[in-house]
């Protein structure tokens, strides 16, 4: 062979093996427990290739000592009803019954009178008076036409809007919640549960496919402005489905997504069944940018709305949910056999499985379901989820650890609602609130989300998304009156952005691929503004990200 042919060759070669990008002088936080911390990472053709090695690259940026983090990934968004909320205008803030009247009265002063208006994600548990507003608070607001309140869960009608529903003080109480009366037998206007009087209501609006689109591209854009390279969305229809696919094929998701498909799991253990197999996909179909995830019911209520399923009765102290019930322990939302139907059939198919279970029984009856499935055929490979899972107690955190179970928790939004709940579950159930260190002591994988649902800005959304303030949360588990609720079941930073990270790549089954920096996995990375190991503990909530990069490249921010 000619001496140029080699030459050509050995330059082809070198130039094959160059990277395409390097960023050095930089201070790494990798993730990666062979090598936790480096100076610099190689990127090529949307791969790291090499950690802490100063190799050649067709590009350098200098990183002048700034921190780069693994890509964050939230576990649990809403990203297109998120975005939807705020389509036409901005949702204020609602801090008080009476910002809660001024936005109903903006409301009916644009929206055709026909229109019903609703003011969405209203808690008691964060309007200054401690209670929902009534029927006769919204009438001040819109006499003459049909106005609710909602939070998904439940919500306050109008006199105009009961009239129209026939509520009546004769209306017998729903099997699946509660109509609120007042000391005179008369409807104050609360409802909860209930779904087959709420749930047409809150779809009267329904979004086109277009406003879908527009909605998911936004969020995307949004998260990727916080440093969320992924996310896991928590709830989705065929609809949903579509749209994500959509954006993918013409290249516009910015965003990994693994997508939950949600399911009803009413009627009989046979129509579980069959709803689930009508399904074209299982679990893990798709590609690095989009895949499907898993199988989810909603299995309880809220423990914000006073719904949620517990192992007692909440008791005497829920005046701040708008009800008295001393024998009340909840809503179950699915039928136990239904559950258990559900899980088998999602083990035996090839799916993920999931639930939302705010309270602790209803927490307890998911792993009831589980174990049920796995004695016909192991789970333990399945990474079976438990979503919320506010109160594990010591049984359930052990039942989880043996049947591989993993948890999906949501520490950000505790920091506006901890004080207020508190004096609602007492002091002995406030123990097992949100038990992140025994969590991980006990070897269970938690992951990091927001259960984003409404506004677009990171910190002023319900939920806050910013990961920062998520895993802030984490650290100090500090409410927003500076309690601090259950200070010995704090993390360490470390441990914290291990939820936003390995943990949730994990609950995706892609932790070989992403949740931390190490040669081979994807290009998916952060820069941001502290030193996320050595600032102060709360310099971590105001922490900004600089630059975002997905599969090596830059989508939001600047190097």
């Amino acid at each position: 062979m000619r001496l140029a042919t080699i030459l050509l060759l050995t330059i082809a070669t070198a130039q094959a093996q160059q990277a395409d990008l390097l960023l050095y002088n930089g201070n790494i936080i990798t993730g990666w427990d062979a090598k936790p911390l480096a100076k610099s990472v190689a990127i090529r053709a949307g791969r790291f290739v090499a950690v802490g090695q100063d190799v050649p690259a067709k590009q350098r940026i200098d990183l002048k000592g700034r921190t780069v983090l693994p890509g964050l990934i939230d576990s649990h968004t809403h990203p297109i009803s998120s975005a939807l909320s705020e389509k036409d205008r901005p949702i204020p803030i609602m801090e008080s019954i009476a910002d809660v009247q001024k936005y109903i009265r903006a409301q009916a002063d644009t929206l055709p009178k026909e229109q019903l208006i609703i003011a969405l994600k209203v808690y008691s548990t964060r309007l200054k008076e401690h209670r929902y507003p009534t029927r006769w608070d919204l009438d001040k607001a819109a006499p003459d036409r049909a106005a609710m309140t909602d939070n998904s869960y439940a919500s306050v009608l109008n006199s105009y809007l009961l009239k129209k529903l026939n509520i009546t003080r004769d209306t017998p109480q729903p099997a699946n919640g509660k109509i609120i009366k007042d000391a005179n037998g008369e409807p104050t206007g609360l409802i909860l549960g209930a779904t087959q009087i709420l749930g047409p209501l809150r779809a009267s609006a329904k979004p086109t496919t277009a406003d879908m689109a527009w909605a998911l591209k936004t969020m995307q854009q949004h998260y990727n402005a916080v440093g969320i390279t992924s996310t896991i969305d928590r709830g989705q229809s065929a609809e949903g489905f579509r749209v994500y696919q959509q954006l993918h094929q013409r290249g516009e998701l910015t965003v990994r997504s693994y997508v939950t498909q949600l399911i009803s799991a009413q009627g009989t253990p046979k129509d579980v069944r069959q709803e689930i197999e009508r399904l074209p996909f299982v679990t893990g179909f798709g590609d690095d940018m989009l895949r499907v995830g898993s199988l989810k019911v909603v299995l309880d209520g809220g423990i914000l709305i006073g719904t949620a399923l517990l192992r007692e009765p909440y008791g005497d102290h829920t005046d701040i949910y708008g009800y008295k019930d001393t024998e009340y322990r909840g809503v179950q939302a699915v039928p136990r056999e239904n559950l258990y139907e559900m899980a088998r059939v999602a083990n035996e198919l090839g799916w993920q499985m999931t639930a939302h279970t705010a309270g602790g029984g209803a927490t307890d009856l998911l792993i009831d379901a589980y174990d049920n499935a796995n004695r016909e055929k192991s789970i333990r490979d399945r990474r079976f989820t438990v979503t919320h899972g506010n109160f594990p107690d010591a049984r359930a955190i052990a039942r989880s650890k043996e049947l591989g179970i993993v948890y999906d928790c949501q520490p950000a939004w505790h920091h506006f609602d901890g004080q207020s709940i508190a004096p609602a579950f007492g002091e002995e159930r406030m123990k097992d609130f949100l038990p992140l260190r025994s969590l991980f002591n006990a070897g269970i994988v938690v992951a990091g989300g927001s259960d984003h649902m409404i506004r677009l800005d990171s910190r002023l959304a319900i939920n806050p998304y910013n990961p920062f303030f998520g895993m802030w949360m984490a650290i100090t588990r500090r409410t927003s009156d500076g309690r601090v609720l259950g200070p010995e079941q704090a993390l360490t930073r470390e441990q914290a952005l291990k939820m936003w990270t390995w943990n949730a790549a994990y609950l995706s089954f892609e932790e070989k691929s992403k949740g931390s920096i190490e040669s081979g996995k994807l290009a998916d990375l952060v820069v941001v503004s502290k030193d996320f190991l050595h600032c102060a503990v709360d310099e971590i909530r105001d922490m900004e990200a600089i630059a975002t990069m997905v599969g090596g490249k830059i989508v939001c921010g600047k190097l």
